[in-house]
């Protein structure tokens, strides 16, 4: 597994990693994180200080994950509770042909 140099500006400042993933990959997180970072700023909340607007930026992309993660959740707890009733449905249909052909 070769490791690639990629290197991306985020705030105005550039960093280098090393790292096996495609290189688009982490320009497309270094440009989302650099936008939410401008999204702070913009909304005066981070006051100039870039170590507050990248806490601040990182707490407002943890939100949308641990977001994204509920309604992952959310959907795989149906999913699960629709595949629980239809195999019901089947078993008690077969039973149903089982108990007919019997008589």
């Amino acid at each position: 597994m070769s490791l690639n140099n990629v290197t991306v500006n985020i705030y105005g400042q550039e960093y280098t990693l090393k790292t096996s993933a495609k290189p688009e990959h982490y320009k497309e997180v270094a440009d989302y994180v650099n936008k939410k970072m401008k999204e702070v700023e913009s909304a005066g909340i981070g006051s100039g200080s870039q170590l507050r607007i990248a806490i601040l930026a990182s707490m407002n992309i943890t939100a949308e994950l641990l977001d994204c993660r509920k309604k992952k959740d959310q959907v795989i707890d149906k999913v699960e509770a629709k595949a629980m009733a239809i195999s019901e449905f089947i078993e008690d249909k077969i039973s149903d042909i089982e108990s007919s052909n019997q008589d």
